[in-house]
């Protein structure tokens, strides 16, 4: 089976993922630390002259101390990946201001230890998602550990799931399935990925008792109809139940249960049948609360049944990082091609595509709809789980792009960049403008002649050479291969093969998208500022956006297919969209009713 590479074997070199993920550590760097932790500091007496910060992490919003948590985790990965002692010593800071902010006996958020008590009392009601954010700092502290081994950091997480397993052990079975059954619309009881960290924490302490409340937060109500095979998403909370999914899946990790491993397969099929072109998912519930959230985002509708899901409010971004986690853990298990396809079009449609071109900072929902425009965080003023998800995704957008296999190397994805193989002792460069040219240049870095194998996906590549010879290249199981011996400064190059498709609207074949192999366009129909961008105070930014693939080709499948307003529109990838208002769902038959109702979608904390 595949392995992925760790994070600091990848280096991203060019391109828009390195882009925005330099934009990303940028905005770590340069946060001030006391403003991160005003909160926690003021929950636990401890005096600060800072100034608080705004949106979901204000001292008066439930979910604050959240963000914390993704920092803290995106600090991490990002001073593991690059080596970078600025970040370490940020990270170690952070935790010394932690420590002295935890409770003797373990507990540590930026809201009163009452909020649990209220959350065990009423169980649905008057809080809002507490072990969502303690998952978030249990999180953080976790990735100090095992990505920087920050000793200290590991005994902050070790008491706080001690300290939840405490608080469980007075509950009833009843109350427990009260507090955690989050079948309702706009659950309040939300509890995250915490099973999940638990997991992750059990892997690395070894202690039953971390695995006994890890088990948990493994919710029958959801997981047994999966392991049924029952189709029981509809009206679900989608992020709710997604890192419910990851949880499981390290759970039969663990223990080998094959109860988990069914269950996340059957997810993942009934996943699909409510995914957009992006890879994305999560829209209006069947059966919402009108002028609620459910109405227009954050749920599951029915399978096959998108057609009135283009609210605006579909695509949480949230979702789409943790889908990607979902798809990887599915390829790593079993080494189908499928995975590896859904992964590539959610990393440029839904990953990068969540990323602003200028700041980095994130999307909420990413609409697919007529007329659109994206709405991104600010940089203090905001904080819905998304930024703090967003940022986190950027700090490792590296992965997936490459994955190995004994004698064999995987390239999943055209994206600038070089894989450190240390059992080989090579490094490969990855150079490409993809999707604005077509070919790929591979220089290969060795201390001694090695032998091994290169693979793509078999219907991409149209010819390669080695050492500017044209090669031949062999098939097998959806994939071509070379295998070679290779020696120091040796050089390869793709041409390939790509073109433009379309998708239908599952439950409207009347509209469709535009796709360039997995990439997805958008039609823009009114430019801020003709060939640039400009950010949030109206500067303009020096980098001009150009199209990205060959016009004549485009415009000549655009006219093929009779798109509406074709010689009119431009179009360009969905991810290097940042002011203009896109199209990306297109309606073939100019319909002007029933679509797209363009009322303002509520963000997360309206449901509370």
């Amino acid at each position: 089976m595949f392995q992925k590479f760790q994070r600091n074997e990848v280096r991203l070199t060019d391109g828009e993922f390195a882009k925005r993920r330099n934009l990303i550590k940028t905005y770590l760097s340069e946060f001030n630390v006391e403003r991160l932790l005003y909160t926690f500091k003021k929950n636990a007496g401890i005096p600060t002259e800072a100034e608080p910060l705004g949106g979901w992490e204000s001292p008066e919003c439930g979910l604050r101390g959240h963000f914390v948590g993704h920092f803290l985790s995106a600090c991490a990965k990002m001073a593991n990946s690059d080596s970078d002692s600025a970040l370490r010593k940020k990270t170690e800071v952070i935790v010394e201001i932690l420590s002295q902010c935890a409770v003797e006996g373990g507990y540590l958020s930026a809201f009163e230890e009452s909020v649990l008590d209220e959350l065990e009392k009423e169980e649905n009601r008057n809080i809002w998602a507490p072990y969502y954010t303690l998952h978030k700092i249990l999180q953080g502290l976790i990735d100090c550990y095992q990505l920087l081994g920050n000793e200290k950091a590991l005994d902050l997480a070790v008491n706080l799931a001690n300290y939840i397993a405490r608080r469980f052990e007075k509950l009833s079975h009843w109350k427990i399935d009260g507090m955690l059954r989050c079948t309702k619309l706009n659950p309040a009881n939300e509890f995250g990925g915490i099973g999940e960290a638990l997991y992750q924490l059990y892997d690395i302490t070894k202690d039953p008792s971390v695995l006994k409340t890890a088990q948990l937060f493994d919710r029958d109500y959801f997981l047994e109809p999966l392991y049924r095979g029952e189709d029981i998403l509809e009206d679900l909370h989608a992020n709710t139940h997604l890192p419910m999914i990851l949880a499981a899946m390290h759970r039969y990790e663990i223990t080998g249960e094959e109860k988990y491993r069914i269950a996340a397969e059957n997810f993942y099929r009934y996943l699909k049948g409510r995914t957009f072109a992006n890879g994305n998912n999560s829209a209006k519930a069947t059966h919402f609360i009108p002028g609620g959230v459910s109405e227009a985002s954050e749920h599951w509708g029915g399978y096959q049944k998108l057609q009135d899901a283009l609210t605006g409010g579909e695509s949480e971004s949230c979702c789409a990082h943790n889908t990607e986690k979902i798809a990887e853990k599915l390829f790593l298990w079993t080494g189908d091609r499928e995975y590896l396809d859904h992964i590539e079009r959610l990393k440029y449609n839904a990953v990068l595509n969540s990323a602003s071109r200028v700041s980095g900072l994130s999307q909420y929902h990413q609409p697919m709809g007529r007329g659109k425009t994206k709405k991104f965080s600010s940089k203090y003023n905001t904080f819905w789980c998304c930024t703090a998800s967003g940022m986190e995704a950027m700090s490792e957008v590296q992965k997936n792009i490459w994955f190995r296999s004994g004698e064999e190397i995987l390239v999943n994805m055209f994206v600038p960049s070089i894989v450190t193989w240390n059992e080989k002792g090579v490094m490969i460069e990855q150079k490409t403008a993809y999707p604005c040219e077509s070919i790929v240049r591979y220089v290969i870095h060795a201390k001694q002649p090695i032998s091994f194998r290169f693979l793509w996906k078999e219907e991409r590549i149209n010819c390669v050479k080695c050492n500017e010879e044209p090669v031949k290249l062999d098939y097998k199981n959806r994939y071509c291969f070379l295998e070679r011996t290779f020696h120091d400064g040796d050089t390869m190059e793709l041409e390939l093969h790509s073109g433009f498709h379309l998708e239908e609207l599952p439950g409207d074949e009347n509209r469709v998208a535009l796709l360039f192999d997995q990439i997805l366009m958008a039609a823009i129909e009114k430019e801020a500022s003709p060939g640039a961008v400009s950010d949030r105070n109206g500067e303009s930014v020096s980098e001009t956006i150009t199209d990205p693939l060959h016009q004549e080709c485009l415009n000549a499948f655009i006219a093929r297919e009779n798109l509406p307003g074709s010689p009119k529109v431009r179009w360009m990838p969905l991810y290097q969209v940042e002011d203009e208002t896109y199209t990306v769902y297109i309606d073939r038959e100019n319909r002007e009713e029933g679509l797209d109702e363009g009322k303002e979608v509520k963000d997360g904390s309206h449901a509370y």
